[in-house]
């Protein structure tokens, strides 16, 4: 076992975060993540950086909420924000052993956590060139993805420890191709929804900023979506679960939405007015995750799946929306999930979530 946590160290430290002498580096570690922390703490000395780690168990965390007032969160977020701001790179690992731990958390306590603290962390972090986020693969994580523990962790190793740069490869032309799109299409059972990714840049992820990773993001042009889409993975966003989101889109903006738990996404998607608009468009091509395991982290990157995600566009894909929230939703198009299409400027390039075009066989899994 440590032997594969090293594996993902050295990854983090050289392929994703490419640590020199002297850059600062925060692990933000929510949780217990040992095994890895142990392992990236030596190898980021190695690298001749400097690192510095913050550490809260959830348990911590629910005993400090239990009496916070907005003026503590504020001064803890400022206290965080500042120590951020200070770094060159940025690790975040989320060991997370239970997704509904923070339900009997007081609601209106956790709200002020959210808005004064998560959010405005996050942003911090997506601002610095250097950052990378990962799991760590738990009980809890095995249970929520309905998998046994040793499954679920070489499931864990693998889709972390691929070969990125044969990925890459084999990705970049779907990259290219979709730098020359103007209009995606999106089919699927209770999925019809069209909209234009004209002139919008193109990323292609190769582990840079998340373990695992494999995917490609655009972001739809503001005003451009029509239609409707029903999203078949369950999603959840700052402690939320949210499962079938179906949506409706009128001339680019949102219509109608239904859910688990439409109140509570409505909530969120009133958050600020970029809050309720698309940032993101994204392909998953992960080859060793082919299923959902209800994490959102690996679900956006699996095979066969596309991914929509409200508020704020990401600025290497930037279609110009801004918005305290990001909130990513997964449509997996694998035949045995309901199977569906995805074409580009009236092309089909996948069906039942296989690349059907020659130049990009290589990525079906």
């Amino acid at each position: 076992m440590e032997k594969r946590y090293k594996q993902i160290a050295d990854r983090v430290v050289a392929h994703s975060l490419g640590l020199r002498p002297g850059h600062k580096v925060v692990l933000k570690v929510r949780g217990q993540a040992d095994g890895l922390t142990e392992c990236l703490i030596p190898r980021i000395y190695e690298a001749g950086a400097v690192p510095f780690l913050q550490q809260t168990r959830t348990e911590e965390l629910k005993w400090l909420l239990s009496g916070a007032s907005e003026e503590q969160i504020r001064l803890w977020a400022k206290h965080d924000l500042e120590l951020i701001k200070e770094m060159d790179a940025y690790i975040g690992i989320h060991a997370e052993e239970n997704i509904y731990e923070m339900e009997d958390v007081d609601s209106a306590k956790y709200s002020l956590y959210v808005k004064h603290y998560l959010q405005p962390l996050m942003m911090a972090m997506a601002s610095k060139e250097q950052w990378t986020l990962l799991r760590y693969p738990t009980g809890g994580m095995a249970q929520q993805a309905g998998l046994g523990s040793d499954k679920l962790q070489n499931l864990y190793f693998r889709s972390c420890t691929m070969d990125y740069g044969r990925l890459k490869e084999q990705a970049e032309p779907l990259a290219r191709l979709l730098e020359r799109t103007e209009s995606v299409r999106i089919v699927s059972p209770g999925t019809d929804l069209s909209f234009s990714v004209k002139n919008i840049p193109v990323f292609l992820c190769d582990g840079r900023y998340n373990l695992p990773d494999g995917e490609l993001f655009t972001a739809p042009v503001a005003g451009s979506a029509e239609g409707r889409i029903r999203f078949n993975v369950p999603t959840s966003y700052m402690g939320r679960q949210f499962h079938s989101v179906s949506l409706e889109f009128r001339e680019g903006r949102l219509a109608d939405a239904a859910c688990s738990d439409t109140a509570g996404l409505l909530e969120i998607l009133n958050s600020d007015p970029g809050a309720s608009r698309l940032g993101e468009f994204g392909i998953g091509f992960n080859p060793h995750l082919t299923v959902p395991i209800n994490n959102l982290l690996f679900d956006e990157k699996m095979a066969g799946s596309i991914h929509l995600a409200f508020g704020q566009a990401y600025e290497m894909a930037d279609n110009g929306n801004t918005s305290v929230i990001h909130l990513d939703l997964v449509l997996c198009q694998l035949e045995a999930y309901g199977g569906g299409k995805l074409y580009f400027d009236g092309v089909l390039v996948r069906k039942d979530g296989m690349f059907v075009l020659p130049e990009l066989a290589p990525l079906n899994p």
